[in-house]
């Protein structure tokens, strides 16, 4: 740890040596009153969560018109290298994920002497129309990226987020289905790192669903879900799926922060070598949020997650187990865990930021489940970022992460990572 902090450092002072001197007078203020920058988000997923949905069709940026059609229609992306070098043995080359930091038995394929990988796989492509229907808005969304290798470096075509929703249809709220982030999922308070994993412990995946969505009162919303259930992991026997996942969620967005809190409940159902269906109610939930602090000149975010649950392992980022079928008692064992993110947002100046991220998760194991079974894993990190403008992003970020077994045993890794992007 104490070497990711002096090599972040080291480089944290070069960069701003290097980096351009900011405007005398920047363009643009938070609702908090903290100046920012006017480049976007690196994190483009926010795009289908809250960005530019208020916005009218006629005057929706970077939309034309579909001729002979009263269709919008707007084509976006980005092209990423991404240039990571590992200190240790991890099985994940482009993406961090500390569960698959091998504890046992790694070898020098796996990284004990280092290894370099270069991976363009973020690289993502999308497309989005606005159509009006009966003084409604229909909205479409289709994204992919490179990312098929979900532990390589090959670029390989995955589609991220299918939907269609339509605007206040079903008792005055909003339905949406196909593909998108879970509505577990709060984007608004992930931190902005450069791995493209992310951490974690963040808290929903790309699922296909039904959604609908009622707006209370000003900056709050309501979420209703249906979630498929066929990602559910089961250790030591088939999953079964029977209802799907049932997700309830609220927002409050306001000038200062943003909230957001979630409950979800499952059905898991599981068989044994083909014998009798053994079934279990899994029950979780998160809080999590964004705090814009009144401190500083340029942007200052406090960013928090936490969650709990049973039974709702397979809807962490790190896909974990949802439970355990015991042969001795013939019956399925839900497991616990709770995970918690905290990170910070920094604006050196306008175009120059930085965010610190640390996350843990930790695993309640059952008697039933193998000593290798994952128990806990830790993942910190810090990076600098430079907008060089409104299209091309650069940056640096350390990572550190460690994962532990059931029976102790345990493995961490350091990364470093450089980042070019450019958006379209």
């Amino acid at each position: 740890m104490q070497k990711m902090l002096i090599l972040f450092s080291s480089v944290a002072f070069c960069f701003c040596l290097s980096a351009p001197a900011p405007a005398a007078q920047d363009k643009g203020k938070s609702r908090a009153g903290n100046q920012v920058s006017s480049i976007p988000s690196r994190r483009n997923d926010l795009q289908t969560s809250r960005r530019d949905d208020a916005q009218p069709l006629d005057n929706w940026e970077g939309s034309f018109a579909i001729k002979d059609t009263d269709t919008r229609i707007k084509i976006g992306g980005f092209i990423e290298l991404d240039i990571i070098h590992d200190n240790d043995a991890i099985l994940s080359k482009g993406q961090f994920i500390a569960s698959s930091i091998p504890t046992r038995n790694a070898t020098k394929k796996d990284g004990t002497e280092g290894q370099t990988n270069f991976s363009v796989s973020p690289s993502r492509l999308y497309i989005e129309t606005r159509t009006p229907v009966d003084n409604k808005r229909v909205k479409t969304f289709l994204s992919i990226d490179m990312y098929d290798d979900e532990l390589g470096v090959d670029a390989k075509p995955r589609l991220r987020q299918a939907y269609v929703e339509f605007s206040d249809i079903l008792f005055g709220g909003d339905l949406l289905f196909g593909q998108a982030w879970s509505t577990t999922t709060d984007l608004e308070s992930a931190p902005d790192v450069l791995d493209f994993r992310g951490t974690d412990n963040q808290f929903g995946q790309l699922l296909p669903q039904l959604r609908w969505t009622r707006t209370l009162a000003e900056g709050v919303r309501l979420m209703l879900a249906a979630e498929t259930a066929d990602r559910h992991i089961i250790e030591g026997a088939d999953s079964l799926t029977r209802l799907p996942d049932g997700v309830l969620a609220a927002t409050w967005d306001s000038q200062t922060f943003n909230l957001m809190a979630s409950l979800l409940v499952t059905d898991l159902r599981a068989s044994y070598m083909n014998g009798p269906v053994d079934s279990a109610v899994g029950v979780g939930g998160s809080i999590s949020g964004k705090i814009k602090l009144p401190v500083g000149k340029y942007t200052n975010d406090f960013l928090f997650l936490l969650t709990y649950g049973k039974g709702i392992g397979s809807h962490y980022h790190n896909a974990n187990a949802d439970a355990v079928y015991d042969p001795a008692t013939s019956s399925l064992e839900l497991i616990s865990d709770y995970g918690v993110t905290l990170g910070y947002a920094h604006g050196w100046t306008s175009r120059l930021k930085s965010t610190f991220t640390y996350c843990c998760i930790e695993i309640d194991n059952q008697d039933a489940q193998a000593a290798t079974s994952l128990q806990a894993t830790e993942y910190s990190s810090g990076n600098l970022v430079w907008d060089v403008n409104k299209h091309w992003m650069t940056g640096i970020e350390c990572i550190w992460g460690k994962r532990k077994d059931k029976d102790d045993e345990m493995r961490t890794d350091f990364r470093t990572q450089f980042t070019s992007r450019f958006s379209f």
